[in-house]
């Protein structure tokens, strides 16, 4: 029979100990019959020990497919520990047992394994099987004895204590390593990505410097052409682009020298960044028709050096969607509202599919369209200085996307 989880899940180490205490009930009762007390009533412990362990096959089977269970079937799961021990101490002295106190141990392994509500529910039913051996079993049968009595008494108020404490004590140790293996897990994430875009950085420097000497040339090419050809069409078509890539260059290089310098740029004003963008825009998408509406006066904001190229990836995935859908008209809203200033890009497309919208920005999500490695690296950049980016698709179509950024001055 194959099984899929292992012991070291809460499952495996629920079976594994539910195991051990089976067989140790089996030997500690045998030795009771045999050499301590044989007035203890042979067939209804035998046939306890025997739905236990029919119960034990019949959850291995069940879940042996499954590598974790839910917490409810782990709340079930404790709740049959409690019932078949307390179904075995009532015929053996009930809570004058000495091993009654096992009935604590559920209650730790939910604190442990499921939620809060779930962890009060196996206490208090931990709690109600305690006092109920106490006074349907034990009582009835020390009812002569006062010290026997307060002694069980004291048993019984010790056993509250130790579930309150313990369970409570447990609760808030795993909360606390939770918190610090989702932040230890976020941490990872981060490191990761930040890796991921390291080596996008290296391999885009890479190809940069590579495309540097073929431009150049190209550049040489197309004035020798000018000079010998001044009138034709295809070489005034060839300038714009050409013009394009050495003006991308120099902006890259000039953008790579101010982050080699680690310099602490100064703060730029709002107008000025939508005004660079507007211009960046007009000369790579001129048939794409940008209306910018400024609800507020000019702020001042990060002066990042990669803060406008990464704001221009949002605006230029707009328009790429725009053509996609045959659309030419993109809107820019920007507003300064508390201490955060808002930059929503509002395009015309068909949007983008609900099960990737929410990875867009945080790590390569392959599409027909490309890897949204742009929006990777927006989202890095605007993290970088306390900014958020969000993506959302409009009900009339379209994506929304909206850039905050902290305020740092008022221009």
């Amino acid at each position: 029979m194959v099984i899929a989880f292992s012991p070291q899940s809460a499952l495996g180490q629920l079976l594994l100990l539910r195991s051990i205490a089976i067989v140790l009930q089996l030997i500690l009762v045998l030795i009771s019959i045999l050499l301590l007390d044989k007035s203890i009533p042979h067939q209804p412990v035998f046939t306890v020990i025997a739905l236990e362990s029919l119960f034990q096959l019949v959850s291995i089977v069940l879940y042996r497919r499954s590598r974790e269970i839910s917490e409810r079937a782990m709340t079930l799961q404790l709740m049959a520990d409690i019932v078949f021990l307390s179904v075995l101490l009532s015929f053996l002295g009930g809570a004058s047992n000495a091993f009654v106190s096992l009935l604590l141990l559920p209650c730790i392994i939910a604190a442990v394994t499921v939620s809060i509500g779930y962890v009060l529910f196996v206490s208090a039913s931990a709690l109600l099987s305690y006092g109920y051996l106490y006074l349907a079993v034990t009582m009835p049968m020390h009812h002569h004895g006062m010290h026997m009595g307060e002694h069980l008494l004291g048993m019984f108020v010790n056993f509250v204590f130790m579930v309150v404490v313990t369970v409570g004590v447990v609760a808030i140790l795993v909360k606390r390593i939770r918190e610090r293996e989702a932040l230890l897990a976020k941490t990872r994430e981060k490191q990761l990505q930040q890796e991921q875009l390291l080596a996008l950085g290296s391999a885009a420097a890479q190809v940069t410097h590579q495309l540097a000497t073929p431009i150049a040339h190209l550049n040489l090419l197309l004035e020798e052409l000018r000079e010998d050809f001044p009138e034709h069409p295809a070489v005034s078509e060839m300038y714009g682009p050409l013009s394009q890539c050495r003006i991308q260059l120099d902006s890259f290089r000039e953008q790579t020298e101010l982050l080699k310098l680690k310099r602490q740029e100064k703060a730029q004003s709002t107008q000025f960044v939508i005004a660079q963008l507007e211009e960046l825009m007009t000369l790579q998408y001129p048939e794409q028709s940008l209306s910018i509406v400024e609800k507020t006066s000019s702020v001042e904001i990060n002066g990042d050096p990669m803060l406008v190229p990464s704001l221009l990836n949002l605006i230029v995935n707009a328009a790429k969607a725009n053509e996609r859908a045959d659309k030419y008209h993109i809107e820019l809203t920007a507003y300064a509202e508390g201490e955060r200033w808002y930059l929503l890009i509002k395009d015309e497309g068909k949007g983008i599919a609900q099960k990737k919208l929410d990875d867009l920005g945080k790590s390569i999500v392959e599409s027909d369209t490309g890897f949204g490695m742009a929006l990777l690296l927006t989202h890095a950049t605007l993290e970088r200085v306390n900014g958020e980016l969000h993506l959302e698709n409009l009900a009339e179509g379209g994506v929304l996307s909206t850039a905050v950024l902290p305020i740092v001055g008022v221009s």
